[in-house]
């Protein structure tokens, strides 16, 4: 899906979520938002796999989420430049590369004497910190290559615009809890789950900014060079305490020789025409103009072009990452909810419960169906499974393999204490019983807390037992791969809703990938 679409499917999602009565955008317009996208969007005959089901029911809420967006605009703008993370990013960037600019200029005067040196900064030290860079990427490569990671690694450190964006999105939001309470808890919601998606896309901006800026500065410098060369006469030369002229021509062929060969401007010849060019004594150098020539042919060579070419690298592939970008587990939840019984309505979730060495009481069952109806949808089936007993371990596989779920859940208790023996068994057959498994399916451990926390009762004094258990829990379940999602299932009975955030960490905590 493509980011901007996401975007605005999730912002509406959180005002709906967070905004049920319809104080934010009516009731009314969300209906008619609804039958707008149905009909624009009818349901194709041939639609009947999965995931066609999924790719129509996305077109629908992106048809719908541009009409809510844009009468949410209109009555609020600071939604606009809340939500637009990367318009942020784009400011701080305009300003960064006209910094840039103005360091090459600066660097070109830095040399109070009208002289510039052929062999010393600012040239060489702008050439050798790019060179260092490039190095850094083809380690880096070879290092993404084997590791199978796809973010550069001059992405990862480009977190300026990250932090930039975030916290101007952060000051937009406390503002609008000044006017408007529910709406800020609605952005702040949405940020929570954007954010994570669109920080690797402001990541590869970063990266193609610095490319860009990097380019600037050597423009800069030649800029600088050519614009004060007007007006002062400008002599080339070199000095060193340890170079002798022919290591200093050496050098000269090594840095200008591309530059020469291209431009046509012969190099000394001998080390006698390298000498000449020694300042000693206030002598020394010759004219500048052909230097100049070289030098900022050089920078082209050696900085501008390879740092654009980067940086149409960077693009492209921010551009493919904004086009592709993977929704989360939470959508396809909004989505039956929004879609109902429509011909476009996706099927209800299946969940198979399978409780290892703890058999549920009925309050902490009615939990466990009220959490997964919540996080996963509504009609969502729950099914449950023939306890699996310390000792009988190989008999999780049958218990998972009883039904075509879509979710599996591994249910345990915080009471018992998490063993390598018994519990790491489970959970790696779990892993293995699944690996063949369709894309779609995940599993989820699920940790229930009522029975521990009934056992030490209220006692403020045990909280931090409790504690320490549930950390126990989560390093063990970690080390095999998964994520533990603790819950206290009886306390759920009732009729309060379940809470958005533990909503979430139900889908976080699901594992999709078991291969």
């Amino acid at each position: 899906m493509k980011a901007s679409s996401l975007r605005s499917i999730l912002l509406i999602k959180a005002v709906e979520e967070q905004d049920p009565e319809g104080a934010i955008l009516p009731l009314a317009e969300r209906e008619a938002a609804t039958r707008e996208a149905l009909r624009r969007w009818p349901v194709a005959a041939s639609a009947t796999a999965r995931s066609d089901r999924e790719q129509h029911a996305w077109r629908i809420l992106e048809s719908r989420a541009a009409d809510l967006n844009a009468r949410l605009v209109q009555r609020h703008p600071v939604v606009a430049r809340t939500v637009m993370l990367e318009s942020h990013a784009t400011a701080v960037s305009a300003i960064l590369l006209a910094a840039a600019f103005v360091l090459g200029l600066v660097l070109s005067m830095l040399d109070s004497r009208v002289r510039i040196e052929i062999v010393a900064f600012p040239l060489l030290g702008v050439v050798l910190w790019n060179l260092g860079v490039y190095a850094v990427l083809v380690a880096g490569a070879l290092r993404r290559r084997r590791s199978g990671s796809g973010v550069p690694a001059i992405a990862r450190d480009a977190t300026w615009p990250v932090r930039w964006a975030w916290g101007r999105a952060a000051t937009l939001i406390k503002r609008a809890a000044f006017y408007h309470r529910p709406l800020a808890a609605a952005l702040r919601r949405f940020s929570d789950e954007w954010w994570p998606l669109a920080q690797p896309l402001l990541l590869r901006h970063g990266a193609r900014v610095l490319h860009a800026a990097a380019a600037v500065v050597a423009l800069g410098l030649i800029a600088g060079f050519y614009v004060r060369g007007i007006g002062l006469e400008y002599r080339a030369g070199w000095e060193s305490t340890f170079l002798d002229p022919g290591q200093v021509r050496s050098i000269l062929q090594l840095m200008y020789g591309p530059a020469s060969a291209l431009t046509g401007i012969a190099l000394p010849a001998d080390s006698a025409a390298v000498a000449a060019l020694h300042w000693r004594g206030g002598a020394g150098g010759a004219p500048a103009a052909p230097w100049i020539h070289l030098m900022a042919t050089t920078a082209l060579l050696l900085v501008v072009l390879p740092r654009l070419l980067l940086a149409l690298v960077a693009t492209l592939g921010l551009v493919r990452a904004s086009s592709r970008v993977e929704p989360p587990a939470s959508l396809l939840a909004y989505a039956r909810g929004v879609l109902g019984a429509s011909d476009a309505a996706l099927p209800s979730e299946t969940v198979r419960v399978v409780p290892y060495a703890y058999q549920p009481g009925t309050a902490t069952m009615d939990g466990v169906h009220k959490l997964l109806g919540a996080a996963f949808g509504t009609g969502t089936r729950v099914e449950l499974g023939a306890q699996v007993p310390y000792g009988d371990e190989p008999a999780l596989a049958s218990r998972i393999r009883g039904s075509a779920a879509d979710v599996y859940v591994v249910l345990c208790s915080l009471a018992a204490t998490p063993e390598a023996e018994n519990h790491g068994a489970v959970l790696a057959l779990a892993r293995a019983t699944l690996s063949d498994a369709p894309a779609h399916v995940r599993l989820l451990v699920l940790i229930d807390e009522s029975p521990y926390v009934g056992m030490l009762g209220t006692d403020a004094t045990l909280s931090g037992r409790i504690e320490q258990r549930r950390e126990a829990w989560r390093s063990f379940v970690a080390q095999h791969g998964l994520a533990a999602c603790l819950v206290d299932l009886a306390a759920l009975a009732g009729a309060a809703p379940v809470e958005p955030g533990l909503q979430d960490s139900v889908r976080r905590c699901s594992r999709g990938t078991l291969r």
